[in-house]
């Protein structure tokens, strides 16, 4: 699918050094960042709900720790 993405002039330097760099078209580097970004996300979402399930879970054992 076609896009037209519009960057600063900064964002647009970094972008070209990094396909140069990496030996990859633009468009990949794009797509990868794009990727990546929604991988972290998603694992972050992860560790949060998992804390907050370990905190609700222990907490009177944490409220004891923390005395």
């Amino acid at each position: 699918m076609a896009r037209t993405v519009r960057l600063s002039p900064e964002a647009e330097m970094k972008l070209t050094e990094l396909a140069s760099l990496m030996g990859q078209s633009k468009n990949s580097v794009i797509e990868m960042a794009v990727l990546e970004l929604d991988a972290r996300t998603i694992r972050r979402e992860r560790v949060r709900r998992a804390f907050d399930r370990v905190r609700d879970r222990d907490a009177d054992l944490l409220d004891r720790l923390s005395r």
